[in-house]
């Protein structure tokens, strides 16, 4: 079992209250940000550091027995990131992005898309090992929980970074809301509008499974709860900042297989950049043989 880290360890990360919430902007009111908005103008880009990350936290997400539940809890500050028009069927990699905005890290949906996420378009793997179909279309499929942890990880490696994901599928609705008591938002698969619907036989992968998916598939970041009000504070990629009944977001969040993952690692290294250009470049050579070199177009090797 892995060692406890106390949940005020993650305080200086992300102020979050618990028995009070936190206000929401209406989805009519919200802006979607533009790829540019990443990187504000006022400010010079992230340079890496010069002193080594420190070494990997290890946490035990398990909810102690008998824990009780705060009535309310918001961590604050999260704010959600709009697939669309980019990605209208990426919605895994925005709430991907959007939780490594809310810890400091400077990436962008479409970057993260299109430089990690495993993808096919030829229907041969099934969802647990990559995209399947084009994010960028509006007929793909899309991934499970084991593609985001990899696309995490796979980022985190990139820069040089203690940070990991940490896969919790399986773990109930009050557990996911134990996660958020102890400041972590949690990614969660649900589906479009919270409609209560089932997958369906699509056709037979070319690995020789057949394939079941939900049209109404979606992937969402759960950071907040009111058990008063019966309701759980999410950032949908197709929504913004938004707030679902409890009991049914819990019906829908057990019918897409109870899919969860959390971002985990050091408050002083959340959103550090510990690797030069030229780790970043020679870690793509070997990870992701294709043509990457305009992430590097005009830039000097350090």
């Amino acid at each position: 079992m892995k060692k406890l880290v106390l949940a005020a360890l993650f305080l200086s990360i992300s102020a979050f209250s618990c028995g009070t919430t936190v206000p929401r902007a209406d989805v009519g009111d919200f802006t979607a940000p533009t790829e540019s908005a990443t990187e504000p103008p006022t400010e010079p880009p992230t340079e890496p550091t010069t002193e080594g990350n420190p070494p990997p936290v290890e946490i035990n997400p398990q909810m102690p027995e008998g824990y009780e539940l705060a009535k309310k809890c918001v961590i604050d500050g999260f704010e959600a990131v709009l697939q669309n028009p980019e990605l209208p069927t990426g919605c895994e990699i925005t709430a991907l992005t959007q939780t490594l905005n809310f810890y400091g890290f400077d990436i962008d949906k479409v970057t993260l898309c299109d430089t990690f996420m495993p993808t096919d378009f030829d229907g041969y793997y099934n969802m647990d090992k990559v995209y399947l179909g084009n994010p960028r279309a509006t007929n793909g499929f899309g991934c499970n929980s084991p593609v985001i942890i990899k696309v995490a990880n796979d980022y985190f490696d990139y820069l040089g970074s203690d940070w990991y994901a940490l896969e919790l599928t399986g773990i109930s609705l009050q557990e996911v809301l134990y996660q958020i008591e102890q400041g972590y938002p949690v990614i969660v698969w649900s589906t479009i509008g919270q409609r209560e619907t089932h997958a369906t036989f699509q056709f037979r992968l070319g690995c020789g499974e057949d394939f079941y998916f939900n049209g109404y598939q979606h992937c969402l970041t759960v950071y907040g709860f009111d058990n008063d009000e019966g309701v759980v504070h999410v950032a949908d990629p197709m929504e913004g900042n938004v707030t679902y009944d409890m009991a049914r977001f819990e019906r829908i969040y057990n019918e897409m297989g109870k899919q969860a993952v959390i971002l985990c690692g050091n408050p002083e290294s959340a959103g550090q950049d510990y690797s030069t250009k030229k780790e970043k470049k020679d870690w793509l050579e070997e990870n992701k043989p294709t043509d990457l070199d305009f992430l590097f177009k005009n830039k000097d090797e350090e």
